[in-house]
């Protein structure tokens, strides 16, 4: 009881101290004469009613009281908040124009700066805590002093930033000392850590504060870089903290700055920004190497947008010093990145996200992707189920238009990264994979799932090397793939299987010729010479089925393979067809007949073909479905046999599509131009743009605009009046030429709105694209078999294809990401699907296809009339080169 009232006699006392007795005291014996509570309630009051300027009480502080009473952290803490609370008062008081608030700042900064000279070795040793309190203090009044400055623009303040930094600094030595020896993750760091972030944004402002700015992000990731380690081993399946993820915000914040940066100005100080972004990815790194499990959308986001290369990246193709310098400073670092980043789950969770979703279809994701299945080929890991998925979607992506197919730089890049891919990672999964995408009704993903099978039995071959047994399972699974998937098909894919069956069969150096049989046809078809002999024996084989009496349906078939493989000269017996075949003929109801033969046919002398036109024409109707009897009417509409003409216009077809058999089967040769004797000089064909041009998907043309007739008579009747108006400054033709387009103008709109133009319903779109349909037999003698299996199904590859170990081949603005818009229109234009036939049965009159490059390229097209002709006779283009040679005639063979 009498301590008490001691206690509370004594704090009596203590009050009734006034400010200026407290500024009497000696730093040494103040901890002994006044607690530090009641040193709070002298200087509270004063400050309430006026007595003392707060600039004054948080000198006091600084100057003595904090090292008087640097020994009792506990209540040092409670005391830092009310300085803090000052801190705010005198930070309200500053102005541009309170020259007196504006000097009372400038002190304060002086006695910080002294305190934390003082308490560099004092308050290492009270510990973490209060380290991290005061240094929150301390970095407050940096950064009110770098706001001022900067954003309320207080000239006087610009002066002495210096001391601002150098205090900064101070803070910076002191936080890397306490963090070295620290057990524990503290509960301060994440609002420390931001106030850092906050002084770093000023800093980055002035080429000046380069080295401070440098300092700061390396302080906080080794701070990020100590505490992840201790939180690692304790917890693996905690969500990324928020200390950490302000950390990596900030480094990809910078790198993307700094990358915007070199985008917008190409200046003589490039590839000093592109050294800072290296310095940040190594920061990152370093951060990411942690042992992160988990990360916020947020972290994503910025991640993925600072591995594919920035907000505003330009066409890397086109502009070489900027691909130089990412390629020497960033490329190697953003591929360690993605070493740390590629078989995490909420990584490549995102990365699908990203690949699939329509928001997110204007992004360019194309280097981003190709340096993922990159780093899967050069690390040693084993790959995961997740792994194989994404994969998959990026090959997708990758495939998702003509764009990367047209630009031929990229598209070798694809190639070369997933026939690596598909060598090294040795996964049935993959193979299956590839081989039905082979299948695939997208025409250009069917050919790239090709070349990258292609380039990985290339692989293969050279090492290390095909074993005799693989090399006999994979020809006898591709044998199957031809049999059972491409027979009697119009399917383009059939091209594919043929280039895989005679890439085999002539790497099998040992073998055996093959014996002719209905199921082997197609392979000798694909592979063999086709000798004069072995054309000799198979027409005499025609010979006897064609003279034997008709008994089953193998019979029938064997006759139409046979005559797949002849391409003799001697065509004579075209003519000596047995009734029955030619009773099928004169149908015209068997389409797969009616091709086969006419296309011998072609090859025949006139007047062979002058009595088939006599003896053996299908009705009008159905030659105007067989394509190649089509072929062969023009050709005989060609020929200078006056006869042989008559009687083939009889079958003649409409205008457009004579046009567009003239396109593939011109009447008259093409004049070859001498190019000897050209002399051109190149080098002053060069070309530099004045301006700066940027596409969003720089692959691709854009869409220009197309405006309807009656507008465009609207602007030329409005573009007249105005002429009229300023006739004063016009001479006398110039107004009797103005008033005629007026009176031209005012005509043509009166017609126009008369037929019904103007309002654009007299106006017809042009065709989506170029149709095809592929015909079957309409009238098939043969029972239908069962459907075979779906090429879309899993492929089961050879054993030669399974799990084998082989060594590994080596070959948001964050600062504005709260108000990133993400509703750009989306610009993607899906191109159909090519619907095909896959199966042996012959019963479906048609299937449709469509072109997927003809949206993109549409002005490739040089005669209108070829697209109305595939338009109005589709059943004419059933020849795979029709529709596609006026695109990539280069690969498709003749």
């Amino acid at each position: 009881m009498q301590n008490t009232v001691d206690m509370e006699q004594e704090a009596e006392v203590q009050v009734s101290i006034t400010f200026d007795e407290l500024q009497c005291f000696d730093s040494n014996d103040i901890s002994t004469c006044v607690s530090i509570k009641s040193a709070l309630k002298i200087c509270q009051k004063s400050v309430e009613n006026l007595s003392a300027k707060t600039v004054e009480v948080l000198s006091l502080w600084l100057r003595k009281l904090l090292r008087g009473y640097i020994n009792e952290a506990e209540c040092c803490i409670e005391a830092f908040k009310s300085l803090y609370e000052w801190l705010l008062r005198l930070k309200g008081e500053v102005t541009p124009e309170n020259k007196a608030a504006c000097s009372d700042f400038i002190m304060l900064l002086t006695d910080a700066l002294d305190f934390a000279e003082w308490a560099k070795v004092k308050l290492l040793t009270t510990g973490e805590r209060l380290v991290h309190t005061t240094a929150f203090f301390l970095l407050a009044i940096v950064y009110s002093c770098l706001q001022m400055s900067n954003e309320s623009h207080v000239d006087a303040l610009k002066e002495h930033e210096s001391k601002a930094i150098e205090l900064h600094l101070n803070v910076l030595n002191m936080l890397q000392e306490i963090t070295n020896s620290s057990t524990r993750v503290h509960a301060r760091i994440t609002p420390l850590l931001r106030q850092m972030v906050e002084i770093a944004d000023f800093l980055s402002l002035k080429l000046t504060h380069l080295n401070a700015f440098v300092k700061t992000s390396k302080t906080m990731t080794n701070i990020c870089t100590h505490y992840n380690c201790l939180e690692s081993s304790q917890n693996e399946d905690k969500a990324m903290p928020d200390w950490l993820q302000e950390t990596v915000l900030h480094l990809c914040d910078t790198v993307l700055n700094e990358l915007e940066t070199v985008y917008e100005q190409h200046s003589t100080g490039t590839e000093e920004h592109m050294k800072v972004a290296q310095v940040y990815l190594i920061m990152l790194h370093k951060l990411l190497n942690t042992r992160v499990k988990h990360m916020d959308k947020s972290v994503l986001e910025a991640l993925m947008l600072l591995l594919s290369g920035g907000e505003s990246k330009p066409n890397l193709d086109t502009d070489s010093e900027i691909a130089l310098l990412i390629a020497k400073y960033m490329h190697p670092y953003v591929m360690q990145i993605h070493e740390l980043l590629y078989q995490l789950e909420d990584f490549q969770k995102h990365l699908i996200t990203c690949l699939t979703e329509p928001a997110q279809s204007n992004e360019n994701y194309d280097e981003l992707c190709l340096d993922y299945v990159n780093v899967c080929i050069i690390d040693h890991a084993e790959l995961n189920q997740l792994t194989y998925q994404t994969l998959l979607k990026i090959f997708e992506y990758l495939c998702r238009d003509a764009g990367n197919f047209c630009n031929a730089a990229r598209y070798k890049r694809i190639l070369e990264t997933f026939g690596s891919l598909l060598h090294v990672a040795c996964s049935a999964q993959l193979f299956n994979y590839f081989c039905a995408g082979l299948f695939e009704e997208d025409i250009i993903r069917s050919q790239i799932c090709a070349d990258v099978l292609m380039l990985s039995y290339r692989l293969e071959e050279l090492q290390p090397g095909w074993s005799k047994n693989a090399l006999t399972k994979i020809t006898k699974y591709w044998i199957k793939c031809n049999n059972s998937y491409a027979m009697f098909s119009q399917n383009l894919s059939q091209l594919h299987v043929q280039r895989m069956l005679k890439y085999f069969h002539n790497l099998n150096k040992n073998h055996d010729p093959p014996v002719f049989n209905l199921h082997n046809y197609r392979y000798i078809n694909c592979v063999s010479t086709k000798t004069e002999q072995e054309q000799h024996l198979w027409l005499l084989q025609l010979q006897r089925l064609l003279h034997s009496p008709p008994n089953d349906i193998e019979q029938y078939y064997e006759i139409l393979a046979l005559m797949e493989l002849l391409s003799v000269s001697s065509s004579d017996w075209l003519l000596k067809l047995p009734p029955s075949i030619k009773d099928l003929l004169l149908k015209g109801t068997y389409q797969r007949l009616n091709n086969t033969y006419f296309k011998l046919a072609l090859k025949a002398s006139s007047a062979t073909k002058l009595r088939i036109l006599q003896a053996a024409m299908p009705p009008k109707s159905a030659a105007n479905t067989c394509w190649h009897v089509q072929r062969f009417l023009h050709e005989c509409r060609s020929s200078e046999n006056a006869q042989l003409k008559s009687l083939a216009e009889q079958y003649a077809p409409d205008t457009e599509v004579r046009a567009l058999l003239e396109t593939l089967q011109p009447t008259l040769p093409l004049p070859k131009v001498n190019t000897s004797n050209l002399q051109i000089s190149y080098a002053k064909l060069a070309y530099q743009s004045n301006q700066t041009h940027r596409c969003k998907q720089a692959s691709l043309k854009r869409k220009r605009a197309e405006y309807e007739p009656k507008y465009i008579l609207g602007q030329l009747e409005q573009n007249a009046e105005q002429l009229s108006v300023c006739s004063a400054e016009l001479d006398a033709t110039d107004l009797q030429q103005t008033f005629a387009c007026r009176r031209l103008a005012s005509a043509q709109h009166q017609s126009a709105r008369a037929s019904g133009t103007g309002s654009g319903r007299g106006i017809q779109p042009e065709s989506a694209g170029v149709r095809v349909l592929i015909p079957m037999e309409t009238g098939d003698p043969r029972i239908r078999d069962p459907k075979p299996d779906s090429p879309s199904q899993t492929f089961k590859g050879p054993s030669s294809m399974g799990q084998r170990s082989r060594p590994r081949a080596t070959i948001r603005h964050i600062s504005n990401r709260a108000n990133r818009s993400n509703s750009s229109s989306s610009n993607s234009n899906n191109s159909s699907s090519n619907p095909r036939s896959n199966n042996n049965n012959e019963g479906m009159a048609y299937q449709a296809t469509r072109c997927p490059h003809y949206h993109k390229h549409r002005s490739t097209i040089s005669t209108p009339s070829l697209a109305a002709a595939s338009s109005a006779y589709p059943m004419l283009c059933t020849e795979p080169a029709l529709a596609w040679a006026l695109h990539c005639s280069s690969w498709w063979p003749t």
